[in-house]
């Protein structure tokens, strides 16, 4: 909503008049956007103020006010799939409601060139901060480059070098043993693994997780049979297909995420097999395809819209704690998952 002036032009919302609205001072209003604490009854007024207003923040003169300039980057893999398109969109959102300008940012893991990407980004643009989710988040030379080049970060899900960074993850060694424990406990002992990307040390605590799980449930290794997916839809079909072909029967299979997952009921399907009925397909995620295929998926649910909330309020602490401290902020938090029961597994 905006008034008007006597030209009859249409009056710019401030800040003064959010703070009038809501009965606070504008010291109260800007904490309040600026996400620092107050009540709860104080943010409830001042953010009521602030959509009856329609009111705005602007960005530019944010920025000439301060050290930050309310840009936070995010590097994504150029084979982004389904975990980190619903990953983005949470962060998008919360950025949004905080008066941060998302900058998106794509870099192929593995890449050469990464420190020119880095060097590159930083030119452009006067970043507060960014986020690093999987798989860059395990992409050594992105961090060496970012840290080179005094970019602060946050990292999604990493598996290796935990203590490098602050970051935002669930338990992915304990949701896939909880995962496996519970194909066993529905009476499957011949399970089918498909795991993900060798060079991720993500995958390597998955499939650490189904392993112990056997293990500990008196199931040799040697019955499972195992495939590398690369937690993309084409190398869950190729694992698959290994799996089913292999001349060991198997009457579940494990996917460590739900693009590969899907791929499996395809190539059950394709062979004129029945899910769950001849073989249980279990995933790790719960992205939307897993609600979207047929059977809908059993599967691991990770908080995405949590983890993404999370990660960037953790990154806006970090770009204060430097720049107020002048402190590397190394705090870690780790979200709780579930196992969520679909009909790709019998009941």
């Amino acid at each position: 909503m905006s008034g008007r002036d006597g030209a009859g032009k249409a009056k710019k919302v401030t800040m003064k008049d959010v703070a009038s609205m809501a009965g606070v001072s504008i010291m109260t209003v800007s904490r309040v956007l600026n996400h620092d604490k107050v009540s709860e009854q104080t943010q409830k007024r001042v953010m009521d103020a602030v959509e009856a207003l329609n009111y705005r923040l602007n960005v530019s003169a944010r920025s000439l006010s301060g050290s930050q300039s309310y840009l936070v980057g995010f590097f994504y893999d150029n084979s982004i799939g389904s975990y980190i398109s619903q990953y983005l969109i949470g962060v998008l959102q919360r950025c949004n409601e905080l008066g941060y300008h998302l900058v998106l940012e794509s870099c192929s893991f593995g890449a050469a060139n990464v420190g020119e990407i880095v060097n590159d980004l930083s030119s452009r643009y006067l970043l507060d901060g960014v986020i690093v989710p999987p798989p860059l988040c395990e992409y050594l030379p992105l961090l060496d480059a970012l840290e080179e080049a005094g970019i602060r970060y946050v990292r999604v899900g990493p598996g290796l070098e935990m203590d490098r960074s602050a970051y935002v993850s669930i338990d992915d060694y304990k949701a896939t043993y909880e995962m496996t424990e519970f194909l066993i406990q529905q009476g499957h002992e011949r399970i089918g693994f498909i795991k993900g990307d060798c060079h991720q040390g993500v995958a390597a605590n998955r499939f650490r997780g189904f392993c112990d799980a056997l293990t500990t449930h008196g199931i040799s290794q040697e019955k499972a049979v195992v495939a590398e997916g690369d937690f993309n839809f084409d190398g869950g079909m190729l694992a698959a297909d290994k799996i089913l072909d292999s001349g060991e029967p198997v009457t579940a299979i494990f996917a460590s995420n739900d693009d590969m997952a899907s791929a499996v009921i395809a190539a059950v399907h394709k062979r004129g097999l029945r899910v769950p009925e001849d073989i249980a397909v279990v995933g790790f995620d719960d992205t939307t395809i897993a609600r979207t295929i047929w059977p809908q998926l059993t599967t691991v649910k990770q908080p995405i819209d949590q983890m993404s909330a999370d990660s960037v309020d953790l990154l806006i602490e970090a770009i204060r704690a430097d720049s107020l401290l002048g402190i590397k902020l190394n705090k870690h938090i780790v979200l709780p998952h579930s196992i969520v029961v679909r009909d790709s597994v019998a009941k």
